[in-house]
């Protein structure tokens, strides 16, 4: 009976070991982002794409800021950029904190704009 016990405990033991399955998440690689990142052409397109004007437009659940193509430049600098210090500017760091209840950027996306931040938030 002892044997039994014995044994029993070893199968339940290989089977709780064979069971643990770990899934390692693998960081996105970042891709780099060259200077002279041109807002109208690759800041603008990322608020669509991020569907971040359906609620940021005229007559909007959140009309400010203003991302439509026509506004966003105007409703963005400088009350939503820092060029002293681009990572604490607010347009990184609003979106996916707990005051903004939607999306935040990827990281692709977050390094475009930090690059065009960093760059001086040219107009484009």
């Amino acid at each position: 009976m002892k044997k039994r016990t014995i044994y029993l405990v070893l199968i339940l033991f290989s089977l709780f070991i064979a069971g643990c399955k770990y899934d390692f998440i693998l960081p996105v690689p970042v891709v780099p982002v060259p200077a002279g990142v041109k807002f109208s052409t690759q800041v603008v397109p990322i608020f669509s794409a991020e569907s971040c004007i359906s609620c940021h437009k005229p007559g909007g659940s959140k009309p400010s800021p203003d991302f439509t193509a026509a506004n966003a430049y105007a409703s963005i600098v400088p009350s939503l950029v820092n060029t002293g210090s681009a990572d604490q500017s607010k347009l990184l760091t609003v979106p996916g904190s707990s005051s903004h209840n939607w999306a935040k950027f990827t990281a692709n996306e977050s390094a475009i704009i930090l690059k065009w931040v960093s760059e001086g938030a040219k107009n484009n």
